[in-house]
């Protein structure tokens, strides 16, 4: 009987998307349910803690008291819709308001609904105010899934899929001044950078890089957009991560957390310098959505709430907590994690390869501790907790975080279960002081006695197709297909055509070692299906097996000593 976690990652792989409802799946992520503050419960009640913010969207929490609020309130005065025609007075003051956050310098904004949407009109700006046809991004950028932005990004995985992508982007290592230095010239018509990189694994630069840029901006007549869609409202310590730096951009994008996790909203601020072109040609910019009451009230009070000193108080005296925390962490484990890096409240401890990575990830999940890996850099875990988080709260996720590293580590120390966080195919071998004729005929009769996926591994007279396999991936049962044939030396068992693995395999062999004890060679091979989230998923999928195949071993001895 399937669950109902897997009833909706097969939905979702059916009608949505394929690789992320497997990601989840096997991760061990469950049913999402009610949020309050920094905890989310799944299905089954149990609650969440939060050590990511999904991007910025829940840098506020889940269910603000404030935010949800001013939703209300709005929703109360039934001047919900977006007229286009009449003056709505709420998406001017929001955009008055958003003027004062830099005393005037960004003085004009569009209000759009995703990030995505945003950078776009910004590249429009700039192109618009400066008749130039470049643009400069730097490498492991991200600012957006449209095609404009992918062209930004420049992925190569991006470019085999969608190409031709555009043209006119060139890109330059992040933090390289000689590199802006050598490009930025009478073709290019803005330089777009994040003030720290997010995606790129939590990247921050010199205090001098930003500055430096603005300079050869200036000099060569280009625009400085920044994109602080994950770094602003306080993230980084200011309102704007920019702030950080005592730089002044033309253009700044932001959006995240601006809707409180609640709504879409996006803007673009810009100097009336480069405003110039929405004045000649209005019909350029447009969006059916965007700015609508909703969101532009919920948007105005997630601007208040992040322009509080006492908030941003808080935010300083958490962020101190991480850094002390988390600087330490790589000399603490030097086997598991390469490098810390962060700036305010965002975070990413960088492991050494993607599989531990992920290992990391899925443990901290069964400990109720949620985070998420970077998108350009799968071995980087993001800390980036919700910035309504209080003292308590972090240190106990905090905790959690160490609590797994020194059980993994702990594992690498002893030599632990093999494969700790290998890569598929896995090999594992169990020792028995047993005659080889014995085991063999007890596998015969029972062979999935040592299959790590088996939920019920005791049962007998396996048939050749089992179209409901009872499986786990050490959460809760899985159904799939499941197929069993005798191999020379002992069974072997593979995953049907199903959604959740494009191939499993498993493969025993019984060796005898002397005459009254033999050796059990198990083979492990899988597909999840995910591409590039292979390595990701693997050190998950690699631990559970090693030490469930270690508990079955002990069951194993007990069948044959009766």
């Amino acid at each position: 009987m399937r669950t109902q976690r897997q009833t909706l990652a097969e939905t979702k792989a059916a009608f949505n998307h394929p690789t992320y409802a497997k990601m989840a799946f096997t991760m061990g992520c469950g049913v999402q349910g009610r949020g309050e503050g920094c905890q989310v419960h799944d299905e089954t009640g149990r609650p969440f803690l939060a050590l990511f913010d999904q991007y910025g969207n829940q840098s506020f929490g889940y269910s603000h008291e404030r935010l949800v609020q001013a939703l209300r309130d709005r929703l109360d005065t039934a001047n919900l819709n977006s007229t286009k025609i009449l003056f709505e007075e709420v998406q001017i003051r929001l955009s008055e308001r958003l003027a004062r956050l830099t005393d005037g310098h960004l003085r004009y904004s569009y209000l759009a609904n995703g990030g995505g949407e945003s950078i776009d009109n910004a590249l429009k700006l700039a192109r618009a105010a400066t008749g130039r046809p470049n643009f400069v991004t730097a490498v492991d950028c991200f600012h957006g899934k449209t095609i404009a932005t992918l062209s930004a990004s420049r992925r190569p995985e991006h470019e085999a899929v969608y190409r031709p992508l555009m043209s006119e982007f060139r890109q330059v290592p992040f933090g390289d001044v000689a590199a802006i230095e050598a490009v930025v010239d009478e073709d290019t018509a803005a330089v777009l950078l994040e003030p720290v990189q997010a995606e790129g694994g939590v990247v921050v630069p010199s205090d001098e890089y930003l500055r430096e840029v603005r300079r050869v901006c200036t000099e060569r007549g280009a625009l400085l957009i920044l994109d602080e869609m994950q770094t602003a409202f306080g993230r980084c310590g200011t309102f704007f991560a920019h702030q950080q730096f005592g730089v002044l951009p033309d253009l700044v994008c932001i959006g995240k957390a601006f809707g409180g996790g609640l709504l879409p909203i996006s803007a673009v601020l810009g100097t009336a310098e480069v405003w110039t072109s929405l004045k000649r040609t209005p019909s350029t910019f447009g969006s059916s959505l965007g700015g609508n009451p909703l969101s532009c009230s919920v948007g105005l009070a997630a601007v208040e709430l992040a322009s509080e000193p006492e908030f941003l108080a808080r935010v300083n005296a958490r962020a101190e907590q991480l850094r002390l925390r988390l600087t330490e962490l790589p000399a603490r484990f030097p086997k598991l994690v390469r490098a810390h890096r962060g700036l305010g409240m965002m975070h990413g401890l960088e492991f050494h390869d993607e599989a531990l990575g992920g290992l990391v990830l899925r443990l901290l999940i069964r400990h109720q501790v949620t985070s998420t890996y970077s998108l350009y850099n799968n071995s980087v875990l993001r800390v980036q907790p919700p910035m309504v988080i209080d003292e308590a709260e972090l240190d106990r996720g905090l905790d959690v975080l160490e609590r797994v590293l020194t059980e993994v580590e702990a594992h690498q120390d002893a030599g632990g279960p093999t494969g700790v966080a290998a890569m598929s195919p896995q090999q594992l071998s169990v020792e028995l002081p047993f005659a080889a004729g014995a085991v063999r005929e007890l596998l015969a009769r029972r062979p999935r006695l040592l299959d790590p996926f088996s939920l019920r591994p005791e049962q007998e007279d396996c048939p050749p197709v089992e179209p409901e396999f009872a499986g786990t991936l050490g959460e809760d049962l899985v159904v799939w297909e499941d197929r069993h044939e005798a191999g020379p030396d002992g069974p072997v068992l593979s995953a049907g055509d199903c959604w959740m693995w494009a191939s499993l395999r498993r493969d025993f062999a019984v060796v005898p070692v002397g005459d009254t004890s033999c050796r059990v060679d198990i083979g492990v091979e899988w597909d999840a299906g995910t591409g590039g989230y292979e390595a990701l998923l693997a050190g998950g999928i690699s631990w559970f097996v090693a030490t469930r195949v270690d508990e079955l071993a002990d069951g194993i001895r007990k069948h044959l000593a009766e």
